[in-house]
């Protein structure tokens, strides 16, 4: 390629996005400082570097590897379309530029290929999440023709307290209230990015991050792993802006559960661990938050060393978050993320389940005190149960399965008869069933005898 003279927004993005290489640490190969780079990635008009700069440009385009330049190319313009999908999600796809990196192959490595990423999740109810993760743009214009028509909606002094909310319905949840709370705060925190002033910026990309974290777990859950990748890069991407080292290490947790999603175990414990790195020189008043969002990132790193089957890793990264729940008293949700004791015991037994060993989980299992767990917490206590359920299934005692699924419902229906590892268990237990009224029952409740 020749020497680039000027370099648009956009492939300054796509050009630190083909290289793989975060806003900070691009930011520290160009010798500038990561608001600048922020700056032109945001702009939308040409950048002319200095020339020192021009020349750092084009060495790091000289330098990208043959992979990387035919990312850049690929998402600069030169990615081959066919007519033959849904056209009105592809092209919802196609407006975002993390949408072309995806495609141009920066995404994680197995997940299914370019014919699956726009269809919409299976779960009818994150519908609209993945339409605005995918189109935020979009999602913003309509922010601002609500706003036209109905000057006393949502406005900046009450965004705070409708995160606040989201936050609570996803760790309760609560899907019903995230499908309709999601779309409409990202689309306003994108229009109010547009207006704001430097002083505003800073609690906008923080309320951003928080935002586009939880609409990535939304969909994580609902197996829309393609929007789930953009949803947490937002979230990071958001969060290095500001330098806020916390919301980025808790973002790129949610991308570590998102490769696990996507079954690319060996890169989720990379990006679980390398959100521990991101944590390094904070402490002071925020040490609770840091012993919270270590100790949960070390709990991913050993949910995708068991999945992996490394029983060692395993072993160390739990007994590793387990000093970290010593330093708190109780159970911690900061950042979306929850994190204490009680969930360290929860992740004893769904290692042990994962490793295969479902005597050991199941002695794990009185280890749990679920009422240690506040009250909103309705998903993790539903997803511990999925567990135990699992590990009663492992053993063929089918009545404490059931049990244990129906004590999920009653926590969470939601969770409960959508989660994929609930289904897996119902179908374990069908194909060993006599005549169990109880079964056939919540396994229609699942959509399973439809």
């Amino acid at each position: 390629m020749s020497a680039v003279r000027e370099w648009s927004g956009r492939e300054t993005r796509l050009l630190r996005q083909a290289m793989r290489l975060t806003v900070r640490s691009f930011a520290e190969y160009l010798g500038v400082s990561p608001r600048t780079v922020s700056k032109w990635e945001a702009s939308g008009s040409s950048v002319r570097p200095r020339p020192e700069l021009q020349a750092a440009f084009d060495t790091a385009l000289a330098r990208a590897s043959d992979e990387q330049r035919g990312r850049f190319h690929a998402a600069i313009g030169q990615v081959d379309i066919t007519a033959e999908e849904d056209e009105t999600d592809r092209r919802q796809f196609l407006a975002s530029s993390l949408g072309l990196a995806f495609m141009a192959g920066s995404g994680p490595g197995s997940f299914a290929p370019p014919s699956v990423l726009w269809r919409p999740p299976a779960q009818s109810w994150a519908a609209g999440i993945y339409r605005t993760v995918v189109n935020p743009a979009d999602s913003a214009r309509r922010a601002a023709v609500a706003l036209e028509s109905n000057p006393g909606g949502v406005v900046e002094a009450r965004l705070g307290r409708v995160v606040d909310q989201a936050t609570w319905a996803s760790l309760a949840s609560d899907n019903d209230q995230l499908a309709r709370l999601l779309p409409t705060l990202i689309g306003r925190l994108e229009l109010a990015g547009f207006e704001a002033g430097a002083g505003d910026q800073i609690v906008l990309l923080r309320q951003l991050s928080d935002v586009y974290a939880l609409a990535g777990w939304s969909l994580i859950k609902a197996d829309s792993t393609a929007a789930a990748w953009i949803a947490s890069q937002r979230a990071i991407e958001a969060a290095e802006q500001v330098g806020d080292a916390l919301r980025v290490a808790a973002a790129t947790r949610c991308l570590a559960e998102v490769y696990m999603r996507g079954g690319d175990l060996e890169r989720a414990s990379h990006t679980a661990l390398l959100s521990l790195v991101h944590l390094d020189g904070t402490s002071g008043s925020c040490e609770p938050t840091v012993a919270c969002l270590r100790g949960a990132a070390l709990l991913s790193a050993a949910a995708a060393a068991a999945r992996r089957g490394d029983d060692r890793e395993a072993r160390v990264a739990l007994k590793a978050a387990s000093l970290y729940s010593t330093q708190l008293a109780e159970e911690r949700f900061d950042l979306g993320t929850v994190f204490g004791p009680t969930n360290v015991a929860i992740h004893h037994v769904a290692v042990a389940v994962e490793l295969g060993d479902a005597q050991e989980a199941r002695r794990r299992i009185p280890d749990v005190d679920l009422d240690r767990l506040p009250a909103p917490l309705a998903e993790r206590r539903a997803r511990f149960l999925i567990d135990v359920a699992r590990s009663h299934s492992h053993l063929k005692d089918d009545a404490a399965a059931l049990h244990a699924l129906l004590q999920a419902e009653s926590y969470s229906p939601d969770e409960a008869r959508t989660h994929r590892l609930t289904h897996r268990v119902l179908r374990d237990l069908m194909s060993r069933e006599r005549h169990s009224s109880g079964l056939r029952a919540f396994a229609d409740r699942c959509g399973l005898l439809a």
